[in-house]
């Protein structure tokens, strides 16, 4: 089975489209989410309601969290207003669905075990840049396959020694590796071979949206640089 692999989308629609569309494309039959589909930009409803429609498997990250919950207590003053903005937005529908999201799952899929976190298996806020098999700190957290987000940096490695497979996606609606294309990717369970893919999106569609709902002009030109 080829699995689709994305995280924070950050309600970025424009983004989400373009990766659901070439997803269809590469044949992907089901798609994971690592959490963080609010926050920063301004189409948190178009996400939600895309995500839900597309059945996708997801968790909570930790700015799903502070929408939820109105604590921006670890967030910068930008994030921290940007989730202010999308509590008062946010259909209570899509709200109340976000809030009844896990901060983890297992799952088990065409028989390979895969843990789906938002930044590392200890701790959804933690942020786990890549890193080589000898500095690796968590061991086997009891998958075969462990998929992360929360950085917003692309990457995949495979750690023989606790035969594990590791892959953060990247981000779909604001990456932050120098790369402004959004970012996710494919997953084999034959071999769990990782794909990492990049595909170009209407910057400019979201990056006006974000300024008409009074966002902080920073967030829509991030989004031009990938940082």
């Amino acid at each position: 089975m080829l699995l689709g692999v994305i995280s924070d989308i950050h309600s970025n629609l424009p983004a989400l489209e373009a990766v659901v569309a070439q997803l269809d494309r590469l044949g992907a039959e089901k798609v994971i989410c690592a959490g963080d589909m609010v926050g920063y930009n301004s189409f948190a409803d178009g996400v939600l309601g895309l995500v839900k429609k597309r059945r996708m498997v997801s968790i909570r990250g930790n700015h799903d969290r502070a929408v939820t919950s109105g604590d921006t207590s670890d967030l910068s003053d930008t994030a921290a207003e940007a989730v202010g903005w999308t509590r008062k937005h946010l259909a209570p529908n899509h709200l109340a669905w976000l809030g009844r999201l896990l901060a983890r799952k297992n799952l088990k899929v065409e028989g390979r075990k895969i843990l789906v976190v938002h930044g590392s298996p200890l701790d959804e806020g933690e942020y786990v840049l890549p890193v080589k098999e000898d500095r690796w700190p968590f061991g086997n957290p009891g998958a075969d396959l462990l998929i992360m987000g929360h950085t917003h940096v692309q990457w995949t490695d495979r750690f023989e020694r606790y035969n594990l497979t590791v892959v953060n996606p990247g981000s779909v609606g604001q990456p932050r590796d120098t790369d402004p294309r959004a970012a996710f990717a494919v997953i084999d369970t034959r071999d769990l071979s990782v794909r990492l893919h990049r595909v170009e999106y209407d910057i400019g569609k979201t990056a006006g949206a974000v300024i008409a709902a009074g966002l902080p002009a920073r967030l829509a030109e991030r989004l031009y640089v990938g940082r």
